[in-house]
């Protein structure tokens, strides 16, 4: 930036900051009768008057203003939770505005509006008869209404006039004023109210709860909106991509009645996903949407709240949409397209001889229940496509809506492994016909949204799952003579033909073996087992798979009342135990039961009931044959060792090398990785009541010792013990301190990290001394002011831009933008 355009921005900002300053004291302002009334404007110029601007000096949105908002607001204005349901990861949302009514109410007694930015609005004149305010100026133009007429600017002037105090360079916890809690009450003032937000609150100015912009960032914004904040046309995606979006929307769009069937399972599945088209730039995505027009004419979202609702047209068709928002990990799920992936959909949706005589009905009962509305495509084929990419539809749950606030994640357990049956042998999983005999007993409970008694819902589903279950012990009893069920053999290794290397030789998918952390209120899903052996394990089958997508993806509706999110909630309980029992049936018949009863220590009889008999498998004996007592170990064993050619050690956590590094390191790492290792893996040792001061999930930053050396991270991540996971409630009152457990991962684990600690190589030893040895809240505070970055740090900013950046760096097409909404006041 050139130095006559800062300073005229500092003196811009040090002016109007002084403005508002001396009108704070002012309750209301009649910003009528001072600007005019309020009228919506058109923002967006084309590509000529914005050069013309730019040859003037003026500020450009995308290139100056857009950065600023990526790295300092839309840690918290992103997706379904951003306050005051005010996004900021695009002009789009930005223009839209803020809205009073929250998105997440557990205690919404009937379904509200959708209000999905880019879908359920084409306008802001749409937006703003659906209650949205605007957060710019929409009165007269000229220099002072464009700033005093504008929320983005007096939220941010408010921090610049109040900042938060470093203490004299000793940061100090928030006061108390500040209500940091996920479901906190939020404050959401209109232009008209905030001038009693600001002088009732003063020290709530934006960013909240952390330090403001800098004088150069905020002089910035100020610019821009000074001169009318208006957006320039963001820059076309490359040719690749537009190539490619043009050569799979053919594919997805063809009129057989078997390409429509499949296009439909392929678009329930893909529709969260962030679309990349291999060998395209890493930050180009689309979105699979349905639309009313067919390639070639522009894009018209059928706006429908499930991917499987009735679109009320005769024919449907999937496009690509460019996905023009910042992308925040919290919500990326990224799945590539190629050449290759196109063969494979075909290979198995395509070529395998079906008929298709007709096309499933969108009617709830129908469309909600994949078993029936897509029993004409072989099981296998689908059961194959879902292990092609586990991870990506398992990480549906976790990055998807319905995976937000402790209620809805306190139905897994905070550290377990997830492996799959093999499509090949589990017969089940196979099984078509099968399959479709069962489908009303596998129904879901979407089809019946709008009841407001779950627990009769809960019930009646025990009910049909028991029925299942039943059938399927049953039918596997029939089959149990051919020796593979129960056996080694029927665990799916990630053999996968469709992968060969070089040479032709088979490349397992490394997709076969998952773990999954819980971080009290959000989640995260990673390839391979990491971390010590967990309390529990989950071995997953294709009706178990299914049902997980159309419960917790397909068919939830973040919008939904109470009855439809508790009944999605309670559901999954079955699924969980479904998918423990099936591991529970590689363990001799006498240790199933009094395995589980272990991990459900606590549970009444009355709900346990519905998963006895016969659900633990008792009539059939596991092929595993044992040679110790300590049965789960040694068969997570046996089962590592089936996994031939996918490495799955984790030598931080779980490795028998006693910090010889020789003996656990695994894969190329840094010297700096290497000289620390031990330390690493005495940090990850740590169990029990000395874990109390380490929040769910925490970032380390290492610094090297040597000056030409880059600096390393780490996730810390804190894992609580549990007597069960089976009520909704009360869980503080299940949690067991004592048989905690910290898991260790060099890089970047979850998307919400609720604190950051820094520290140089020759202190690591001294953090874990100062760690352990906390006793009392003094000690903690002293820990923090030594290691950790509180919220009221100056050096925050700076340090996060470090973490997001380096996360980019390691993870150009799959990172994006750390969430800040879940960090700590320590």
């Amino acid at each position: 930036m050139p130095a006559s355009r800062f300073i005229r921005y500092c003196l811009l900002t040090i002016m109007t900051a002084l403005v508002v300053a001396g009108c704070a004291s002012i309750y209301t302002t009649d910003y009528d009768a001072l600007y005019g009334p309020a009228e919506i404007k058109d923002r967006t110029i084309g590509w000529s008057e914005f050069q013309g601007r730019v040859d003037k000096g003026h500020v450009s949105f995308i290139k100056d203003v857009k950065p600023i908002l990526d790295s300092r607001c839309v840690a918290c204005h992103a997706c379904n939770d951003a306050p005051c349901q005010q996004k900021l990861t695009s002009y789009e949302g930005i223009d839209r505005g803020a809205n009073k009514e929250l998105v997440y109410d557990g205690g919404r007694l009937t379904a509200m509006e959708p209000t999905r930015l880019f879908i359920d609005a084409k306008s802001t004149e749409k937006w703003r008869e659906k209650g949205f305010y605007p957060i710019l100026n929409e009165r007269i133009e000229n220099a002072e209404a464009d700033l005093m007429g504008s929320l983005l600017f007096r939220v941010l002037n408010q921090k610049f006039i109040n900042p938060l105090s470093d203490h004299g360079g000793s940061p100090q916890p928030l006061p108390e004023t500040f209500d940091l809690s996920l479901n906190r009450n939020q404050q959401c003032p209109t232009i008209e109210e905030f001038d009693y937000y600001e002088e009732k609150n003063p020290l709530w100015g934006m960013p909240f709860g952390l330090p403001g912009l800098n004088v150069q960032e905020l002089s910035t914004i100020n610019q821009w909106l000074y001169e009318g904040a208006k957006f320039e046309p963001p820059a076309p995606f490359s040719n690749e991509s537009q190539n490619a979006a043009r050569k799979w929307e053919k594919f997805f769009n063809g009129s057989s009645l078997k390409q429509q069937l499949v296009s439909r399972y392929l678009y329930e599945h893909l529709f969260l996903g962030h679309l990349h088209f291999k060998n395209s730039p890493d930050r180009e995505f689309f979105k699979l949407v349905r639309s009313y027009t067919p390639p070639g004419e522009e894009i018209d979202e059928v706006p429908t709240v499930r991917p499987y609702d009735d679109p009320d047209t005769d024919r449907v068709y999937y496009r690509l949409r460019p996905i023009k928002a910042t992308i925040v990990d919290k919500t990326h799920l990224v799945y590539e397209l190629s050449d290759k992936r196109m063969a494979r959909f075909k290979q198995l949706f395509l070529e395998p001889d079906y008929k298709v005589e007709s096309l499933p009905s969108y009617e709830p009962k129908v469309a909600s229940n994949p078993f029936r509305s897509f029993a004409a495509i072989p099981a296998k084929s689908k059961y194959t496509f879902l292990l092609d990419e586990a991870q990506f539809f398992i990480g549906g749950f976790i990055k998807g809506p319905v995976c937000r606030g402790q209620i809805s994640l306190n139905v897994i357990d905070d550290h377990f492994w997830a492996m799959f049956l093999d499509p090949d042998k589990d017969p089940v999983s196979h099984d078509s016909v099968f399959l479709a005999q069962q489908a009303k007993n596998l129904r879901l409970p979407a089809a019946k949204e709008d009841t407001l008694n779950p627990t009769n819902i809960w019930f009646r589903f025990a009910q049909a799952q028991k029925r299942y279950r039943q059938a399927k012990n049953d039918y596997l009893d029939k089959r149990y003579q051919n020796s593979v069920e129960n056996s080694l053999g029927s665990i799916w290794n990630g053999r996968n033909d469709n992968l060969k290397d070089a040479a032709g030789n088979p490349i397992p998918n490394d997709n076969a073996a998952l773990t999954i952390f819980r971080h009290f209120d959000s989640a995260t899903v990673v390839k391979g087992f990491e971390g010590g052996e967990p309390k529990t394990v989950w071995i997953i089958d294709y009706p178990i798979f299914e049902r997980i997508h159309y419960l917790l993806v397909a068919g939830f509706n973040v919008y939904g009342n109470v009855g439809h999110q508790l009944s999605t909630r309670l559901y999954m309980d079955y699924l969980r135990m479904e998918s423990e029992n099936n591991f529970l049936d590689f363990l001799p018949s006498d240790q199933r039961k009094p395995m589980r009863d272990s991990w459900y220590r606590g549970v009444g009889t009355n709900i346990i009931s519905y998963f006895d008999n016969p659900l633990t498998g008792t009539e059939r004996e596991s092929r595993v044959r044992y040679q110790t007592k300590e049965y789960k170990t040694e068969l997570l064993g046996y089962i590592e060792n089936q996994f031939a050619g996918l490495d799955l050690t984790d030598p931080i956590n779980r490795c028998m090398g006693d910090g010889n590094i020789n003996a656990c390191s695994a894969g190329e790492t840094s010297d700096l990785e290497k000289r620390i290792f031990p330390h690493m893996q005495q940090l990850a040792s740590i169990t029990g009541h000395t874990l109390k001061p380490i929040p769910d999930l925490a970032y380390l930053k290492v610094i090297s010792s040597r000056a030409d050396e880059k600096a390393v991270s780490y996730s810390l991540i804190h894992n609580r013990a549990h007597t069960n996971i089976s009520y909704l409630f009360n869980e503080d009152s299940r949690l067991e301190p004592e048989n905690d457990t910290l898991t260790v991962i060099p890089g970047y684990i979850g998307s919400y990290p609720n604190f950051y600690y820094q520290v140089n190589e020759a202190q690591l030893a001294d953090f874990i001394v100062q760690l352990t040895s906390i006793k009392t809240a003094e000690d903690e505070d002293r820990f923090i002011r030594s290691y950790g970055i509180r919220r009221t740090d100056t050096r925050f900013w700076a340090f996060n831009d470090w973490l997001n950046k380096d996360y980019m760096r390691q993870a150009p097409i799959t990172a994006g933008w750390f969430d800040l909404n879940r960090y700590e006041n320590k």
